[in-house]
């Protein structure tokens, strides 16, 4: 996986419908400028959910996969069609201040290895579908995202652990960080992550534990 984005970007090319994406599900509190009957959203995340076989309400504050069509005009709406329990996970925890650090976690962990990336804004580049793709799920950061590592899973996670630099004009950027991970005894498909927001605030000691 130390070439992951080109690979992403080359299945993009030939990737068909359906859409498979992870991420918590929130409802969406009003009209949209979407305008295509969503009722629900990822967190984090521009994709718009929308249902007519499924009852989002259910999964309302859970982290699932969902699989669907993308029939947004002006936005990611998804028509969804399934909603399964989602494998690959990416959590943070820590305190995001100038000067304090953060953990972010991807699992579970496995005999396989993992990636972790970060970008400055959300993006949308449909992969695949597993099977029978090679990769599932949905890019979910905006172009050029950086790898911040890549490595064999240790235990039962793989972390990257940042030290936010201790900077006060960082105040109010915002991070986005997606994983990937592939179990490889056997070879199985690499399995992209939801992807978490981050907003630097100011700095209020003390720093939070980064113990998750």
């Amino acid at each position: 996986m130390k070439n992951l984005l080109p690979l992403l970007c080359c299945a993009a090319a030939v990737a068909q419908a359906p859409v498979c994406v992870s991420g918590v599900v929130e409802p969406v509190g009003g009209p949209t400028i979407c305008m295509q009957g969503e009722t629900h959203r990822l967190a984090d995340t521009t994709v718009m959910l929308k249902s007519s076989l499924v009852n989002l309400s259910q999964y309302v504050g859970q982290l699932v996969r969902v699989e669907g069509r993308d029939v947004g005009l002006v936005c990611n709406v998804l028509d969804v069609t399934a909603v399964t329990p989602t494998y690959a996970q990416l959590e943070t925890c820590g305190t995001p201040m100038p000067g304090c650090p953060i953990k972010v976690k991807v699992g579970p962990g496995a005999i396989g290895r993992y990636a972790i990336l970060a970008s400055f804004g959300p993006g949308f580049l449909p992969i695949g579908c597993a099977p029978p793709d090679f990769v599932d799920g949905t890019m979910l950061l905006r172009s050029p995202a950086i790898t911040l590592v890549v490595a064999m899973f240790p235990g039962p996670y793989g972390e990257f652990v940042w030290q936010i630099p201790n900077q006060p004009s960082l105040q109010g950027v915002q991070i986005w960080f997606q994983g990937a991970r592939q179990d490889i005894g056997p070879v199985g498909p690499v399995q992209l992550t939801n992807s978490v927001r981050l907003l630097i605030v100011p700095f209020m000691p003390p720093c939070g534990g980064i113990n998750c």
